[in-house]
């Protein structure tokens, strides 16, 4: 009987049992945690986007975890509580396919690429979260005093930065409640616990960029930091960032690429580089130093050996520094036959063409990517600037209209309104108007980036002073941002910089 053994009773045993049932099925205790460095972390996940981090787990029920984050930017922008309770109905119900279609979209999605982290503390998938930055924040004299005015730019309440204190040369606070710590490579924490591993491929080229150093070297700083602190991996995802204008150049993919390699392979840091991970970074120091026909002679004396998209989108970058728009766009043509994937570089380099006054050939890169892959929203707000340039402004208002409904309606309305100006419909005009206004006192973190941007607001205002719209122009003239838009593009010039 059970009751007879060990002097345990069988509700004792059954309780027992029911305990370790549930902590065989904790996230962590289902599958072995690699120890970083040491064993390869296997299949991990490999994404365009950064939010979709938050869904892959909370699908696989993670909850409470400790997130390890190496990325250039923070991801923790605030959602207001609404869409917070939101998500959260759906997460209960577990409605994945809702769950992942509200973190896409403009102004209606309920998470995204600036604020998976927060949305998933909020959820309770995590309950601390480390950023490791890639800037030598710590080393500098007065770190403590930089690093608040860091939290300032990016918009930490005065509240929130009140709570951060310098400690072992990381910076730990509270963030809307939760527990937050920045760090650098030099200064991770301990951590005994597996833990989750993310990396978004912008933080290689900012550190290679803080510290003076090639990207390859960036790997090896960034992941023996990493090897030393024996990290066991709950679960690990990398993120490329570049789909939707993000944060990753198109021609740096590769970066991706070699990270997902070294989780399988932790022993490619401690030997020399393979050829082709020398290659692309001897490559893209001659594009650095804007030497076309440099990268063009180690382009194509290897792409027998290594016919990949990556090579071919350099060879139409080196076209590209060379004048010879043709070539470069059937090598960005040829790139992405490869690999459809790097159909971003094509409204990439429509903006670079688009940059220079070449409006003919920037409209047919653009064309191309939109051809390439229609739901890719990479330069959209760029390709209606061009299609304005060339005079075609109803087609320029079906970009922007798309623009605006996959990024949001700012700063895109007031380009929208504007053109409505120059096809002699004031009504259009003012209902655009209205609807980027709205926009722009619910964006806590908007701020005029642009010269377009800027120009478009100049002539609205001059077109509600003129039109009888006085107290429209007066909203545009005492919204913040609007008035720190005159400080930043002061001079207005004539006429629309966007007209044909």
């Amino acid at each position: 009987m059970i009751s007879e053994m060990d002097n345990i009773t069988r509700r004792q045993f059954n309780l027992l049992l029911l305990e370790l049932v549930a902590l065989a099925y904790l996230p962590g205790c289902l599958k072995h945690a690699p120890v970083f460095g040491k064993e390869a972390v296997q299949a991990p996940l490999v994404i365009e986007d950064h939010g979709d981090a938050l869904m892959h787990w909370a699908k696989q029920g993670v909850a409470d975890a400790i997130l390890v984050n190496i990325d250039k930017h923070d991801d923790f922008r605030f959602i207001a509580d609404g869409k917070i309770e939101e998500l959260r109905q759906i997460y209960r119900k577990k409605e994945w396919q809702s769950f992942a279609n509200a973190g896409k979209g403009g102004d209606g999605s309920l998470y995204g690429i600036g604020n998976w982290i927060y949305a998933g503390a909020r959820l309770g998938v995590f309950r601390e979260a480390y950023w490791v930055v890639p800037f030598d924040c710590f080393s500098r004299e007065n770190a403590e005093v930089f690093l608040r005015g860091f939290l300032e730019i990016i918009h930490f309440s005065d509240e929130d930065i009140r709570t951060f204190h310098l400690l072992d040369n990381r910076f730990c606070g509270i963030f809307r409640g939760i527990k937050v710590t920045i760090c650098g490579i030099e200064s991770l924490p301990d951590i005994s616990s597996p833990l989750l591993l993310s990396f978004c491929m912008d933080f290689f080229p900012a550190f290679s960029d803080a510290y003076r150093v090639s990207y390859l070297t960036a790997f090896s700083h960034t992941f023996e930091a990493l090897y030393r602190k024996k990290y066991q991996i709950q679960d690990a995802v990398v993120s490329y960032s570049v789909n939707g204008d993000y944060y990753l150049q198109p021609h740096h993919r590769w970066l991706g690429d070699a990270v997902v390699k070294i989780l399988g392979n932790p022993e490619m840091i401690r030997t020399p580089p393979t050829e082709l991970l020398t290659l692309l970074q001897q490559i893209e120091n001659d594009y650095r130093s804007v030497d076309g026909e440099g990268m063009l002679q180690l382009v194509d004396g290897h792409l027998v050996a290594y016919p990949t998209a990556a090579l071919f989108l350099y060879k139409a970058y080196a076209h590209l520094l060379l004048g010879n728009s043709e070539k470069s766009y059937l090598a960005a043509i040829e790139c992405c036959r490869i690999d459809r994937l790097y159909s971003t570089a094509l409204p990439f380099m429509g903006i670079m063409y688009y940059t220079k006054g070449n409006y003919t050939v920037a409209e047919k890169f653009f064309r191309a990517g939109v051809a390439n892959n229609p739901q890719m929203s990479n330069g959209l707000f760029q390709f209606g600037h061009c299609l304005r340039k060339t005079g075609k402004l109803r087609e320029a208002l079906l970009v922007y209209e798309k623009d605006a409904f996959l990024q949001g309606a700012f700063p895109t309305q007031f380009l929208v309104a504007e053109t409505h100006i120059f096809l002699n419909d004031p009504a259009a005009a003012l209902k655009a108007l209205n609807t980027a206004m709205t926009a722009l006192k619910k964006n806590i973190y908007a701020q005029v980036e642009n010269s377009e941007t800027a120009q478009a607001m100049y002539s609205l205002i001059e077109f509600c002073n003129k039109a009888g719209f006085a107290e429209n122009a007066t909203a545009m003239l005492e919204n913040p941002v609007i008035r720190k838009m005159f400080t930043i593009y002061p001079k207005r010039l004539k006429g629309s910089t966007l007209m044909p």
